[in-house]
């Protein structure tokens, strides 16, 4: 079929999901996740401690925030981000907030157009058009939109490290400080270590985060932020919106020793295929999206907004591979790229899932050579059989959303913000253990590790970096 055909219904698929079939709006302010953001400015503009149940003082005042009751969102961030919060705080709300979403939708635009710079594709309209369809159609990164999350811009900072290392190295150091302001988001530049101009990049930008850092929080910030970090993640360990291999384990039965024993596995192997793709795979940014595949199993604290990482790689995918990879690297695609979990928090929003998949389908095949179109059309059929029985299983088990699901509980007034957290879920029940839960969760894993495995595949099509 004719590419532009494909990318004409990719984007009609696109325009009828995000005009005519959006979901019912959950309550709540605009970027949700920005409210943190913003309000731990405005807690470090005022000398307290956003880190703390002080936060929640900024928090209540935002519009849609339900203020009689008690929903504080940690701030989880870096130390050196504060310095970004600070200044956004300093103007109100919703206008910090449509700026701050702009600068998403800018970085959207900009990780796509490296991306495809990156692959070593030949950097035309129709190409860019189809890579920026996949990058709308992706759940991930539109999830990272509507909840207005670092984890765009940082994971762009990433990829510009690999882009920038050769070119300009404080360019590359800069986007390295970007990308280490969302630890998940920069895991995957352990694959550039080795290269004399990445390496030192990414030391220059460490060190530049440190210093920023050390200037908001002290010098000894790091072992701070490690502990502080190391609290919510205990926190939300075994809570349904997380997506590691430890929640998902759980979810099916597994004690809590037996979980966290088959999330180290998980790592362990994960960490074995990294070193097979760094042996197989000498393009460095081949590497790099071979390694961020793999990041969910090795994150330790991993939501379905951080698997934006999968984009790369799926984007990559839908550029360099052919025949029976390209078929497994669009299988992975749909679903890395697919909000499974979303589907049974939001059943007004399934009409609208179905038809990014479609979008996103559409997208990947367009971006390849037209006779791979029918290697790929089964891979899709198969796609669009499992989003209807996910979308049965979701109907029949819904996940709670938080706050939206959280009653009015009392907090204990002395208790640290990490265990005000885990009460918040449990409260909101998103603590219990649903098979069915796990099995929407688990789709999204077996998409990233298709997807390394597809560009483990296919090291002959990468030039030696």
């Amino acid at each position: 079929m004719n590419r532009s055909v494909l990318l004409a219904l990719a984007c009609l698929c696109v325009a009828i999901a995000v005009l005519a079939v959006r979901p019912v709006r959950t309550p709540g302010p605009f970027a949700r996740d920005f409210e943190a953001y913003w309000s731990a400015g405005v807690t470090q503009n005022a000398g307290l401690d956003p880190y703390g149940r002080e936060i929640w003082k900024a928090e209540r005042g935002i519009a849609g925030v339900d203020a009689r009751r008690p929903e504080p969102l940690p701030f989880v961030g870096p130390p050196h981000t504060l310095a970004a919060w600070s200044l956004a705080a300093r103007v109100p709300y919703q206008t910090a907030a449509y700026v701050w979403w702009s600068a998403l939708v800018l970085s959207l635009l900009a990780l796509t157009a490296a991306v495809i710079r990156c692959s070593g594709v030949p950097f035309e309209p129709p190409t860019l058009l189809g890579g920026i369809v996949l990058a709308i159609a992706f759940a991930p990164l539109s999830s990272d939109l509507a909840l207005g999350q670092l984890a765009l811009p940082a994971f762009l900072g990433a990829v510009l490290v690999v882009a920038l290392a050769d070119r300009s190295l404080p360019a590359a150091a800069l986007a390295a400080s970007l990308a280490f302001a969302q630890p998940n988001a920069a895991l995957a530049l352990v694959s550039q270590l080795g290269r004399n101009r990445a390496t030192a990049a990414i030391s220059a930008g460490a060190v530049f985060a440190y210093l920023l850092g050390a200037r908001m929080r002290g010098w000894d910030w790091p072992l701070w932020y490690a502990r502080h970090a190391a609290a919510h993640a205990a926190a939300e360990r075994f809570t349904a919106i997380q997506f590691g291999p430890a929640a998902i384990a759980y979810d099916f039965g597994a004690s809590p020793a037996a979980a966290t024993a088959i999330a180290v596995v998980a790592a362990l192997l994960a960490a074995a295929a990294a070193v097979a793709i760094a042996a197989a795979v000498g393009d460095r940014f081949a590497r790099f999206a071979g390694f961020a595949a793999l990041t969910p199993f090795v994150a330790g604290f991993f939501h379905e907004h951080d698997l934006l990482v999968a984009f790369a790689p799926a984007l990559w995918c839908a550029l360099r591979t052919k025949g029976t990879t390209r078929a497994l690297a669009l299988a992975g695609t749909l679903l890395a790229g697919v909000d499974w979990l979303g589907l049974a928090q939001r059943p007004s929003g399934i009409v609208q899932s179905a038809l990014l998949g479609a979008a996103a389908s559409l997208a990947f095949i367009a971006l390849g050579e037209d006779a791979e179109f029918r290697i790929a059309v089964p891979v899709a059929g198969a796609a669009a059989a499992l989003m209807g029985c996910a979308a049965l299983v979701a109907v029949r088990h819904p996940v709670p959303v938080w706050p939206d699901a959280l009653p009015a509980i009392a907090l204990p007034a002395t208790a640290p913000i990490a265990a005000v957290w885990f009460d918040e879920q449990r409260a909101s029940g998103l603590l219990a253990a649903v098979p069915a839960w796990g099995l929407l969760r688990s789709f999204s894993l077996l998409g990233s590790a298709l997807l390394a495995y597809a560009i483990y595949r296919r090291p002959s099509c990468c030039r030696t970096a």
